[in-house]
């Protein structure tokens, strides 16, 4: 959720008949297993100026207050202060807070998504939200964004739609009252120097042509309301249910075309309680505004969150993307490999702050190549990033090798990028033979263990950039790649449970190709969510791994 958002589309006139149909999956907070807690306060109070720190000790399953026997997620808001709970920059924090995320997880494209949620009372400064954001690799507003619920919004927003939706047009309405959704992503029309970023977001409709949150003046904190999207490939629509009633929260479904593409794929959920910022009508990290008045510590209770197909339409992926295996290429022409990318399809290749321009080179293999000349900006850095996260841990004990013709003065890093922005990088100093590649500007190839190059922290389930070349001593040149390929994925992959429909008993699918060599692939569902181990034995009945 960003700041300085805008709007570009055109509302489709009819809505689909479909029905809602099987629960593909469901959440009903017994345990945290598919969730992952996050910490901090990110960029900016993430991006909007927030007040609070997010903790991992304010998340919980709690016993829903008055159901017994009732599970749910509990975020907990409270005002206080110490050691760490600090800014981007260090200075003092006084709210901490909660915030989950299915990243890596759970995946879900397409479908009804239903959640039920309770919110405290937000009187001033709570900003609850559940909402997702898309698994691409591409920054925000790129990837994305859907919300299903948010509170605590401007005075204006609620003041300029107040005439519909239980609203009375008296422009009276508060926090408690009112609740919207939204769907933001990037259109080049919605470019100005106010949005530099281009988010569009259907919210924006000054207006007040159909954006309709719903009001309702008995309050719609310290109860439970349910929330629902109902999302194909060709329109989402919001929804708010409240006494069994169905309200609409835009006249009509927003459709989905080439301009909003991003909505054609797979999302992540992430349900949190912020606190200030600029949403809200309350002071901001760095800004005026009303002081924080709400009661702490506040609750906000998530019960549930479950995915029904829709139009004949849903998806959940369990677990990161697919193990790849074998050889998987990056960007060679003649190389065999099992599978890879394609630039200007699945992947792009990026330089970073115009460092770089074509070069002249002739490209080592093939028709393809990759020439830069430098720009004299005293540094260089480019890569290819994959739209979508790929799973290349089956690699661990590979090599990510490409053919590189450079000048030998040249010192430079190869390095890679998971979706969690952890970097690490190798270096290949100047005038030296490092990891094969011998320095006599010919082109010549280099062989880079993963266990060297993975570092500590790099997540190989989530790859953002696969290569990244970097150089950093100012030296000007002209360069060029070829044949870049990860090399040794050997290992057996398994693929996480992706489903439809909700499977009605385990069972261990055949593996495939078999016989092998020197990759096959493992598939198995359960009836419920549930910790597995897969076992493997050689024909002498002695364990080989286990996964």
């Amino acid at each position: 959720m960003k700041s300085y958002i805008f709007i570009f589309l055109i509302f489709i006139s009819e809505f689909s008949t479909a029905q809602i149909g099987e629960v593909i999956w469901e959440d009903n907070f017994n345990d945290l297993d598919n969730w992952m807690k996050i910490t901090g306060n990110g960029s900016w109070g993430w991006g909007n100026g927030e007040l609070e720190f997010y903790q991992e000790e304010n998340v919980e399953i709690t016993e829903v207050p008055g159901e017994t026997g009732n599970n749910a997620l509990d975020i907990i808001a409270r005002e206080e202060s110490g050691p760490g709970i600090v800014d981007q920059w260090g200075n003092p924090l006084y709210y901490t807070s909660g915030k989950v995320t299915t990243k890596a997880k759970i995946s879900i494209k397409y479908g009804v998504i239903e959640t039920r949620v309770r919110v405290p009372d937000l009187d001033l400064g709570g900003l609850p939200a559940v909402w997702l954001l898309g698994i691409s690799n591409l920054n925000w507003p790129y990837c994305g964004e859907l919300d299903m619920m948010e509170m605590g919004s401007l005075q204006d927003f609620r003041d300029l739609h107040d005439e519909y939706n239980g609203g009375n047009g008296s422009d009276n309405s508060t926090v408690n009252q009112v609740v919207g959704a939204n769907a933001i992503f990037y259109a080049d029309e919605a470019v100005t120097s106010e949005n530099p970023s281009g988010a569009a977001s259907i919210s924006w409709d000054p207006d007040g042509d159909y954006c309709r949150p719903y009001y309702n003046y008995n309050n719609l904190n310290d109860r439970f309301i349910t929330y629902r999207i109902y999302w194909d490939s060709d329109s989402i629509r919001f929804t708010v249910i409240d006494d069994s009633v169905e309200f609409d929260f835009y006249t009509e479904p927003f459709p989905i075309d080439s301009i909003s593409a991003e909505f054609q794929e797979p999302f992540y959920l992430i349900a949190n309680l912020a606190i200030g910022g600029l949403f809200t009508d309350a002071v901001y990290n760095g800004g005026s505004g009303l002081p924080i008045s709400m009661p702490f510590p506040a609750h906000m209770y998530v019960d549930y969150i479950k995915v029904m197909e829709w139009n004949g339409q849903g998806e959940v992926h369990i677990g990161p993307p697919t193990f790849q295996g074998g050889t998987f290429g990056l960007f060679t022409d003649t190389t065999p490999i099992d599978n890879g990318l394609v630039a200007g399809d699945d992947s792009e290749i990026y330089v970073w702050e115009g460092t770089l321009i074509e070069g002249s080179l002739q490209p080592y293999e093939g028709a393809n190549g990759i020439s830069w000349q430098t720009t004299g900006l005293g540094w260089f850095g480019a890569g290819i990033m994959s739209m979508q996260p790929v799973n290349l841990f089956n690699f661990s004990e590979g090599n990510l090798k490409f053919m590189i013709k450079i000048p030998e003065n040249i010192s430079f890093q190869i390095g890679i990028i998971d979706a969690w922005g952890n970097q690490s990088y190798v270096e290949f100093p100047a005038n030296q033979t490092k990891y094969g590649l011998v320095r006599d500007s010919n082109w010549g190839q280099a062989s880079i263990p993963v266990s060297d190059i993975r570092g500590e922290f790099i997540d190989l389930r989530m790859l953002s950039y696969e290569f990244v070349i970097l150089e950093v001593n100012g030296a000007g040149c002209q360069f060029a790649l070829d044949d870049i390929y990860w090399e040794g994925g050997g290992t057996v992959s398994v693929i996480e449970n992706e489903f439809s429909t909700t499977p009605t008993r385990f069972s261990l699918n055949n593996n495939f190709p078999n016989p092998f060599n020197p990759v096959t692939t493992l598939s198995y569902t359960l009836s419920e969510q549930a910790h597995v181990t897969l076992t493997i034995y050689d024909l002498m009945g002695k364990e080989v791994t286990g996964l």
